[in-house]
């Protein structure tokens, strides 16, 4: 809620934002085959010190198990927009399952993420770098417009791509 917002009520601000209807979030994470890449993908082992996430289950991967990192556009594959683009995500080697939770894994909440909102032409109409645990509300808040179709969200740091977010 903008601090520019007037508004009649005699509740406090953080009292009128708490009674705002939540926006339920579906998280829609890679899909199950990957498409091919031109680019050949690069095997590694995790470590303790190398903690990545998997963009198909959305859990970081344990020490010993192999990963692929690869090239990955995360945009529809018939849509024109300038901001389309393939970028560096690691996936498990072994099939590890497809993420169908309705809220992030914890880790992703610990980590400073990016968040871009997309309308249905894949033009971007808002952003915002966030800690991970205020992503779901953010990402709440850009799905609540109407003029948001879907929310991309990046590592912010490496900028890779986390995971898409749309309206349940």
């Amino acid at each position: 809620m903008s601090s520019s917002l007037t508004t009649s009520s005699t509740e406090p601000p953080s009292q009128l934002q708490a009674n705002l209807p939540p926006v339920p979030l579906k998280y829609i994470p890679l899909p199950t085959p990957l498409p091919t890449f031109q680019t050949p993908p690069i095997s590694l082992t995790a470590t303790a010190e190398l903690r990545v996430p998997c963009r198909r289950c959305l859990l970081d991967a344990s020490p010993g198990e192999v990963l692929h990192l690869i090239s990955y556009d995360h945009f529809p594959e018939n849509s024109t927009t300038p901001y389309r683009g393939a970028g560096p995500i690691y996936v498990h080697a072994h099939d590890c399952g497809f993420f169908t939770g309705d809220t992030l894994p914890q880790r992703q909440l610990g980590r400073l993420m990016s968040l871009r909102a997309f309308n249905e032409e894949h033009m971007m109409v808002a952003a915002e770098v966030v800690e991970g645990v205020d992503l779901e509300r953010v990402a709440g808040e850009m799905l609540a417009d109407q003029m948001t179709s879907y929310v991309n969200v990046h590592n912010a740091k490496p900028g890779c791509f986390a995971v898409r977010v749309e309206r349940a």
